[in-house]
């Protein structure tokens, strides 16, 4: 083969790679955000995440309209403890010394709602476990267990598990890759007891979730 040669061929096989779309000027706001997994997929595609939570020294009820700008899409996952089915023996008598967990619960869920309502996402989703939250904020668009979206993590026995999770929003539905629960409730087995430790393992987003979350919104 000729010099000339091998630079047709080579060039006739070159195929360029697809431009990446610049995702820079696209502000997520990650609400109740500890971990960063479910924001993690969009960060790593470039775009703009600002990701706030109360341990981060970051409360989302103080942020103001100037603080954020524009939002592209907006998660959130308030934290549980208020509203999950699983603490629903103990209503009656935080009912009775004032609700003040309730109470910050929902304020935190208000915030959501504003930014939403203000700043018009073109989706936003808010997540929590089964329980009282519906009989706020209305019924849920969907709900999931973590095992359902297994197949998208790089090891599927991460999140072949079971703990039904609420969706409420504006978001298309991800695609599910479902795996064997082969861990049954792994959460409450491992992550039962009442240290803030155990509190954010039990709290952490699915990792297959958060995948096929992103590849649903973007």
């Amino acid at each position: 083969m000729s010099y000339a040669d091998y630079i047709r061929a080579k060039t006739a096989n070159h195929q360029p790679e697809p431009k990446k779309p610049d995702n820079s000027t696209k502000t997520i706001l990650s609400l109740c955000d500890y971990s960063g997994i479910w924001s993690d997929p969009y960060r790593e595609a470039g775009y703009n995440v600002i990701q706030i939570d109360l341990k981060h020294g970051d409360d989302c009820r103080l942020l103001t309209l100037d603080d954020i700008g524009s939002v592209y899409g907006l998660l959130s996952a308030p934290v549980c403890t208020a509203f999950s089915s699983a603490g629903a023996r103990h209503w009656k008598k935080k009912e009775e010394e004032g609700n003040e967990q309730l109470i910050e619960g929902l304020s935190i869920v208000d915030a959501t709602l504003r930014f939403v309502y203000l700043k018009k996402p073109k989706f936003w989703v808010l997540e929590n476990p089964v329980g009282r939250l519906r009989d706020y904020i209305g019924h849920h668009k969907m709900t999931f267990q973590p095992c359902e979206f297994g197949g998208w993590c790089d090891n599927p026995t991460e999140d072949a598990y079971t703990k039904r999770t609420c969706l409420w929003g504006d978001f298309k539905e991800p695609e599910k890759k479902p795996v064997d629960p082969v861990d049954g409730s792994k959460m409450h087995r491992l992550y039962g007891g009442k240290s803030e430790r155990t509190k954010e393992m039990r709290s952490m987003t699915p990792r297959g979730f958060a995948r096929a979350f992103f590849a649903a919104n973007q």
